[in-house]
């Protein structure tokens, strides 16, 4: 069975960022007050890493305004120690916690619906440092690591559901 108590599950509302910025692609968070009511809070504070998953992720946005876009990666200001990708000159670390389909077929041809999560990929465990310590900032790029424009994210919201584990750090 889970160990419940290193379990957290943090919904995240593009318009309630630090600065209240309506432009979305490009946002801070402060996470921090969350070890005010954690149940092991010290543990959660002292643990330099954490496991976080993307669960949902939806942005107010047709499908079909994203003719040159068909993932939306989702990057934050975490180191992740263990994963990569590939760069022009091979392959580097990165910082993408999750990606979401736009629904773009090809110019022509959209799934009919908003930009959100796809059923038929479930984003898995990314380690990252410590979620909660300090400053969280959250980018959306396309593909290919650029800011998404401004098209896709001025006075257009998301939110995201993130699961947060910290493995047992007494083992």
């Amino acid at each position: 069975m889970k160990e419940i108590q290193n379990y957290y599950y943090l919904y995240i509302n593009s318009a309630d960022n630090d600065s209240l910025n309506t432009n979305t692609k490009n946002l801070n968070f402060t996470l921090g007050n969350v070890l005010q009511s954690a149940p092991n809070s010290q543990q959660i504070q002292d643990a330099p890493y954490c496991y976080v998953k993307l669960k949902y992720f939806v942005l107010n946005e047709a499908p079909e305004e994203y003719t040159g876009t068909n993932t939306i990666q989702i990057r934050v200001n975490k180191p992740f120690p263990n994963s990569f990708e590939t760069k022009r000159n091979g392959v580097d670390t990165s910082n993408i916690l999750g990606v979401v389909p736009t629904g773009v077929v090809d110019s022509t041809n959209y799934f009919l619906e908003q930009t959100y999560s796809n059923v038929d990929y479930d984003n898995d465990y990314v380690v990252m440092g410590n979620i909660f310590n300090g400053s969280l900032n959250i980018q959306l790029t396309d593909q290919d690591g650029a800011l998404l424009s401004n098209s896709h994210t001025l006075n257009k919201n998301y939110v995201m559901y993130l699961e947060i584990y910290f493995p047992d750090m007494d083992n």
